[in-house]
Parts: structure tokens; C-alpha cells; sequence
């Protein structure tokens, strides 16, 4: 298990790694307040709101309370997304039929209060894609979170007004074909992530992740994009600022 030093520690090497604003994402009913908490105190913390793939067996249950965040269908101050959702093929922990149900409630929610969409996607692109054209999204879009997908599949994603944003995977020795991949899309559309605790980036694999390691994530891409560091490192800053509309 991946046990995290406090969150203070974390929040001052973010600090000293330049990390300047941040958002905490939740998967599930007991995350909503813990990271809204977070925010509350910390004026370069935001938060999101969701109900992940492999909780949506749950989702009967909560739609209700996640709702409820919503008064008139305003976010909470500091919310900024609704996520994470999505649909898990992989592990199917929910069953498929919930998974589709709460991941299309989801993205109805996004768009009544106006957010964008954190989505995850792991063996499930068509079905995912075709509850996108069905419900469609919201004018604040959505990002493909952690991306592990083919090439085929990112530019099926940017067609649908999609960002595309990955994680530590992006370094791993076994990820030639995601840096490929990588290469070949869009600076404009990008976003990097961490995904913690899980996923750190070479040269920290094995511990768990946390944002002052997303440097490691931002010099991979750059390698692939054949663009200065310091200037992927300003484009991704700002597409995130406002992807997120964050203060």
C-alpha cells in the first residue's frame, strides 16, 4: 500500500518543484469533503467532485448526495471539474450497465453546472465515445485522464473536443508506443497529471506520487514533442489554468 508523508510536506515540495496550483480529485462519496477541506485552506487548491468506474455500483446510492453539492445547479466554491468518471473494462469492479449509467449521469451533471469532465477510460473507448455523441458534452469539455490509449483512439477523442493527459506512464521503459503516440498530437491539447499516489514517474518509481514529481513527467513529453522544457512547461501551465478556469 502507498502511504503519502503529511500533507504539508507534500504541499512544500510542490513548492519548491514550481508547482504553483493544483486539483484534487476524488473517485468517490467519502473523497467529496476530505477535498473540498483541502481547498478550503489552501488558496492554490481546487477540487473535483465524482464518482469513478469502479464505484459505480454505488452509484444508485449517491447520485442523490452528489447532487446535493449542487444547490440550483451551482458548483461549491473551488470545484472545478466533475471527475473522476468514466468507464473500467479492465478490472470491471461495477458492472457495465452502472458503469455506462453513472458515467452518462456524470456527464449531464458537468453539464448543468457548467464544469468540465475528468474522465477515465481503460478498455472502453467505443462504448465511452458513443455515450459522449449520445449525451454530448457540456460547452466546458472534458480530458481523457491518465491516457494509456492507441493514437487511433486519442484522435477520436480530440475529434469530440477532448484534451488528452498523461501521467507518469509516459516514462516508463515499456511506454514506446504511448511517447509515440505523444508525439504525434497536438501541443495545444495536452495536459500532465500525476494520478497520485499512483504511477510516479521514473527516476521515482515504486514510491508513491505526488505533484512535486511532475517535472519528470513534463521533460519526457518535451523529448517527445522536440519542444524546450521551459516553454512546454509554460503552454501546459496555462492550458491547464484555463481548462480548469482556475484564479
Amino acid at each position: 500500500m502507498l502511504t503519502h508523508d503529511s500533507l504539508s510536506e507534500i504541499l512544500e515540495r510542490a513548492a519548491k518543484a514550481n508547482i504553483v496550483k493544483m486539483v484534487t480529485v476524488s473517485t468517490e462519496e467519502s473523497n467529496w469533503k476530505p477535498c473540498s477541506e483541502i481547498a478550503a485552506v489552501h488558496p492554490h487548491v481546487y477540487f473535483a467532485l465524482g464518482v469513478h468506474p469502479h464505484e459505480a455500483h454505488r452509484w444508485v446510492e449517491w447520485k442523490t448526495l452528489l447532487a446535493a453539492w449542487f444547490p440550483a445547479n451551482k458548483p461549491p466554491a473551488k470545484c472545478v471539474a466533475i471527475g473522476e468518471t468514466g468507464l473500467d473494462f479492465h478490472y470491471s469492479l461495477s458492472p457495465k450497465e452502472a458503469q455506462i449509467q453513472a458515467f452518462e449521469d456524470q456527464v449531464r451533471l458537468a453539464k448543468l453546472t457548467n464544469l468540465p469532465l475528468i474522465i477515465h477510460s481503460r478498455n472502453a473507448f467505443p462504448e465511452l465515445y458513443a455515450s459522449l455523441k449520445s449525451v454530448g458534452l457540456g460547452r466546458r469539455g472534458a480530458v481523457l485522464h491518465c491516457f494509456t490509449g492507441t493514437y487511433e483512439e486519442a484522435k477520436q477523442g480530440l475529434e469530440l473536443g477532448l484534451k488528452i493527459s498523461f501521467s507518469g506512464i509516459l516514462s516508463f521503459k515499456n511506454a514506446t508506443e504511448l511517447r509515440q503516440t505523444a508525439a504525434r498530437l497536438p501541443v495545444s491539447e495536452l495536459l500532465i497529471e500525476t494520478d497520485c499516489p499512483y504511477l510516479a514517474p521514473n527516476p521515482f518509481r515504486g514510491k508513491p506520487n505526488e505533484p512535486s514529481f511532475l517535472p519528470e513527467t513534463a521533460k519526457v513529453l518535451a523529448e517527445q514533442l522536440r519542444i524546450p522544457l521551459a516553454l512546454l512547461s509554460e503552454k501546459l501551465f496555462e492550458q491547464s489554468v484555463r481548462f480548469f478556469e482556475l484564479c
